[in-house]
């Protein structure tokens, strides 16, 4: 089981639809697939469906979390949330699993995180590894800022990627991400060293609706070596619809330009896992991509004028 960690040091980028959606779409490519929603506000879950209540919240990964951290055996089989069920218009042959949260037990497993201190960092990588044979992907929904949970997701992890929205602040919350993605090996003491794969643009504009702004961040994020993807995921309302309705963009747009955005992101992150980071191809920065676009338009109005002669 490979486990892939979407993190961002900053709230709203859109960590839980690009998890979601990138976890959905290796279930669609036949993979079996588990989603562990590591955010108190648990809205991995709501965007595959799950929301968990009254007496489901014993389902809630925070529990054996707590136990584990508290040195009580834990297991986590029983708690596992079938959502196979959403890949059925699709056919697939994946399957789509859900480790889901809850946002009173999470918040105090996140209390007794910090109290145990990194020592208990170990945690989550300890429970998955009864599931190891069992899945291909694990991809996970961390919280957002730098905090227990969000270690002990890091810890657990075999890659990471975080992600920015056109909004400045974003790009320096992926720098901090980075940084502490790139650390967690001294922090673990070696026992894990999760690859950083890049960031993703999410929430992006066709090159005629940029902002200043945009610009901006485009260009910060090539300037700051976050290895951004070639892919960017475009602003849709097809995707935030998707999120009430509990079915992500890439199954239930899959043919549309939502899902096949996702896809072509899906098999960028499948290429960066095999690929050293310096064969990579990344997006350029806005003032390359202006320039190109400018450059391009001139000859067209070359030839349209030579034709009106």
């Amino acid at each position: 089981m490979e486990k892939i960690a979407v993190a961002s040091q900053k709230g709203g980028p859109g960590k839980t639809t690009t998890t979601v959606n990138l976890a959905a779409g290796l279930a669609l490519a036949g993979y079996r697939v588990l989603v562990a929603d590591i955010e108190p506000q648990a809205q991995a879950g709501i965007a595959l469906g799950v929301r968990l209540a009254g007496t489901d919240i014993a389902k809630s990964l925070a529990l054996p979390l707590q136990h584990l951290a508290q040195g009580v055996p834990s297991s986590l089989r029983s708690i596992i949330i079938d959502r196979s069920e959403l890949l059925r218009s699709r056919k697939s042959k994946g399957t789509l699993h859900l480790l889901a949260s809850e946002q009173a037990t999470m918040t105090n497993a996140q209390h007794i995180l910090h109290a145990a201190g990194v020592e208990k960092a170990h945690v989550l990588r300890d429970l998955l590894k009864e599931l190891d044979d069992e899945y291909d992907f694990a991809v996970f929904d961390t919280p957002p800022a730098v905090q227990s949970l969000n270690g002990v997701a890091l810890a657990a992890s075999d890659y990471a990627l975080t992600l920015c929205n056109p909004k400045g602040a974003t790009v320096e919350g992926a720098v901090t991400m980075r940084s502490t993605i790139r650390h967690v090996k001294d922090r673990t003491g070696g026992a894990a060293d999760p690859k950083y794969l890049g960031a993703v643009l999410n929430m992006a504009h066709p090159m005629g609706e940029w902002s200043t702004e945009e610009i901006d961040v485009r260009n910060q994020m090539v300037d700051a070596n976050l290895q951004p993807f070639l892919t960017e995921i475009r602003e849709d309302s097809r995707i935030s619809g998707s999120y009430s309705k509990g079915m992500p963009a890439v199954i239930g747009y899959a043919r549309t330009a939502p899902g096949k955005r996702y896809a072509r992101f899906l098999q960028e992150v499948l290429d960066r896992m095999d690929t050293p980071e310096d064969e990579w191809e990344i997006a350029q920065s806005a003032d390359e991509q202006l320039d190109a676009a400018e450059a391009a338009a001139v000859p067209a109005q070359q030839v349209k004028e030579a034709s009106s002669v």
